[in-house]
């Protein structure tokens, strides 16, 4: 009876979470993540910091954002870590807010750092497997690494006392490379943002020429993980049969200007935020998005939203969202000529086509972000009172 009123008391008044991540980006989909959830418990009446090594504009986060001595990831040159001997900054930062739970974002330093002051004040930690890690080692040419970086997020993960993953899929994953504590606990979208009613003839004007000529669209960062030579000979055989589309590419990184090169007739919005990226979403008529590395898949599930219908590869994070043949299409990874297949089946069937966006609309309604919200904090909760 005590730990129910004690649990009842949390969810009705405030508990203090401090979420980790290496580096904060508005571009990127864990970023986007976290702030979402940082500030829909702001709303709940919650208390919450963001501790990160690098943030872009934190005066326009929803919570204090405290920062930790960095270095640059070599790989990522856009994206940062904090330094290992940060322990004491990161004391620091938190004597005086005090937090009842850590949640976690990356496992990098950010990780250890969390995991060692969570240890010395006795507190439950959380982390949540966004990136499949694993998958990006070929685009580097390190899959001899792969052993290796099993090894660590074995023996980072299970040291922290709940592991969330945003598919089952992946939560599959972990437990078959022996991380115990794996749970599954999807992403969200925000359906009134993300929503039909956004579509504009002006913008297809703008981008196609005409409104009838179909929009293809890819939302992403701009890396090869992406799989985007995939998308490159998608666009390559769509050119080459003459068929009448356009597309269109909202997104930046590292590869821009090779994209640009090879996609010499697409048409590049860079990075979108608000409505102009629900504009984009919208008004296209398709959604093209080749990632085998995705554990869920954020811009799906934001495009079935927005009511474009999803062409995506049967792998990773995908596979939980899209039903095929019924709100989307699941294809095989990298197999360009299937892609191009249901690129035109589509175009040439716009009855199936309204069809798919009605179920793709109806399915992106299980990820609305209240519900998910209300399973973290039912999740803090049972970690804090046990």
């Amino acid at each position: 009876m005590k730990e129910a009123r004690l649990t009842l008391t949390r969810f009705l008044y405030f508990m203090r979470i401090a979420y980790f991540i290496g580096t904060l980006k508005e571009e990127d989909g864990v970023s986007r993540v976290l702030l979402r959830l940082a500030t829909a418990m702001k709303e709940a009446g919650h208390e919450s910091v963001i501790i990160t090594s690098h943030a872009e504009n934190p005066e326009r986060y929803p919570v204090p954002v405290l920062l930790l001595p960095g270095e640059q990831i070599f790989l990522y040159k856009d994206y940062y870590f904090p330094k290992p001997t940060s322990g004491k900054e990161v004391e620091k930062h938190l004597e005086s807010f005090k937090p009842e739970l850590i949640h976690l974002h990356s496992p990098d330093t950010s990780a250890w750092l969390a995991i060692t002051y969570a240890k010395h004040h006795n507190l439950p930690t959380v982390i949540t497997h966004h990136t499949d890690f694993i998958r990006y080692l070929p685009y580097y040419h390190l899959t001899l690494f792969k052993p290796l970086l099993w090894m660590y997020l074995r023996k980072t993960y299970n040291r922290i006392t709940a592991v969330t993953t945003p598919s089952d899929v992946i939560t599959e994953t972990l437990k078959q490379h022996g991380i115990k504590h794996a749970e599954t606990l999807s992403n969200g979208v925000d359906i009134e943002k993300f929503n039909p009613r956004f579509r504009k003839n002006e913008w297809r004007n703008t981008i196609a020429g005409s409104p009838d000529t179909p929009i293809i669209l890819f939302v992403g960062r701009l890396t090869w993980e992406k799989d985007l030579k995939t998308l490159i000979q998608t666009y390559d055989l769509l050119e080459k049969n003459d068929v009448r589309f356009r597309l269109a590419i909202v997104g930046d990184g590292p590869v821009y200007a090779e994209l640009r090169k090879a996609l010499p007739h697409a048409t590049f919005l860079g990075h979108l935020i608000g409505e102009a990226l629900s504009t984009a979403y919208a008004s296209a008529d398709i959604f093209l998005f080749p990632s085998t590395t995705e554990t869920f898949g954020n811009v799906t599930v934001e495009a079935m939203s927005s009511g474009a219908v999803p062409i995506v590869a049967r792998a990773g994070g995908s596979i939980s969202i899209v039903q095929d043949e019924k709100n989307g299409f699941l294809v095989t990874p990298k197999d360009a000529q299937a892609f191009y297949e249901k690129v035109v089946f589509l175009i040439q069937n716009p009855d199936t086509r309204e069809k798919i966006i009605k179920d793709a609309i109806l399915r992106a309604k299980a990820f609305a972000w209240p519900a998910i919200i209300t399973k973290y904090i039912n999740l803090y909760n049972k970690l804090i009172t046990k």
